[in-house]
């Protein structure tokens, strides 16, 4: 039975959650008529879910509801969910079981430097400047945050500093560095050729869904995509900002399908990226099956987070898992609902989440 304090604390994450979910209405990035948020907000779902998923009172049963993924999924991990809430603490997790993670160099907490590690000197802005000038390739993002907000990449080239791509001047980035609070400054990792070649101005990250199959005792995925940025989402690549996002073929490794135009009201399908040009549906992942052997050895071992939702880079000698997601977001379901695949709704029952 949890004590006072554990239910308070509760309480509050849960008040957090939902204000979230209020705010995830509000910032919809196009409107949705009153009367279908209305018939949206009674069945748990947001008006852009209500858009997105082609919500009907036949089919809506089958989507978990945006309800259910703010307020009762970030308790399925229970207490160890706080590991995956942590950029920090979750990098230092999967590093135990043999998972290769960016480096993180510096923790910046009300203007205050922190160094971790000892291959950058960064106790200062103007240190951080100097490992610029030194070689050194760094993101900066909340260590707490998601969805791509208030990301940075830093680095130098021929004597001059780079902010996300562009020139900037040391006054402009020690401003930005020391408006710095609950941020950390970590290694830039190199994609793939492939990636790099469909969209190079943003890392391009894959969500990797595992859960737990209790009657087997193994984890599972029951789904992974692709997303892409764009020339609107750089130097990101959150479909929610503008990016491009795919669904691939767990079993094969193939992207079979990609969609833009996720901040308008209608969603556009795409074989190729409307920026470069390049090919996407139909790219074979390198590595594939080693990042899904990997990753579900690691859930066997970290049994005890059964729910997690893996952002991973794939590089040239394998892949590297940037974080991990308590509560996921789920609105992948664009691409199916996941409430028919009866592994998933069991997961989900098991939890109370349904």
């Amino acid at each position: 039975m949890p004590g006072f304090a554990d239910r308070m604390l509760s309480a509050g994450r849960t008040a957090r959650n939902f204000q979230r979910l209020v705010l995830r209405e509000a910032r919809a990035p196009f409107r949705v008529p009153l009367k279908d948020r209305l018939w949206a907000w009674h069945r748990g779902f947001t008006g852009f879910s209500f858009v997105r998923y082609q919500l009907t009172e036949e089919n809506y049963l089958d989507f978990v509801s945006d309800y259910a993924r703010y307020i009762r999924t970030p308790k399925i991990n229970g207490r160890f969910g706080e590991a995956l809430n942590n950029k920090v603490v979750f990098s230092m997790l999967v590093k135990s079981y043999g998972i290769n993670v960016p480096e993180y160099y510096c923790l910046v907490t009300e203007g205050r430097f922190v160094q971790i590690g000892s291959r950058f000197r960064m106790r200062s802005p103007d240190e951080v400047i100097e490992s610029c000038f030194a070689g050194g390739e760094f993101v900066i993002k909340p260590y707490g945050g998601g969805s791509g907000v208030a990301v940075h990449v830093l680095t130098a080239r021929d004597g001059k500093l780079l902010v996300n791509r562009r020139e900037s001047d040391a006054d402009r980035v020690r401003s930005l560095l020391r408006s710095l609070d609950e941020a950390v400054i970590l290694e830039f990792v190199h994609q793939h050729e492939y990636s790099s070649r469909i969209f190079p101005d943003s890392v391009n990250s894959i969500r990797v869904l595992t859960m737990w199959d209790y009657e087997k005792l193994e984890p599972f995925i029951p789904f992974s995509g692709h997303r892409f940025g764009s020339r609107t989402s750089a130097p990101v690549d959150n479909a929610s900002r503008g990016g491009l996002s795919c669904k691939i073929d767990v079993d094969t490794g193939v992207i079979v399908t990609a969609h833009g135009g996720h901040t308008t009201p209608q969603v556009f399908e795409a074989t190729h990226h409307p920026d470069t040009g390049e090919q996407v549906v139909g790219v074979t992942l390198p590595h594939w099956e080693m990042v899904k052997s990997r990753l579900l050895d690691v859930c066997r071992e970290m049994a005890y987070i059964p729910y997690v939702g893996w952002d991973v880079v794939i590089t040239e000698k394998g892949f590297v898992v940037i974080e991990g997601n308590n509560y996921p977001d789920l609105s992948h379901q664009l691409y199916g609902a996941l409430l028919p695949i009866p592994r998933v709704r069991e997961f989900y029952e098991a939890h109370g989440i349904l």
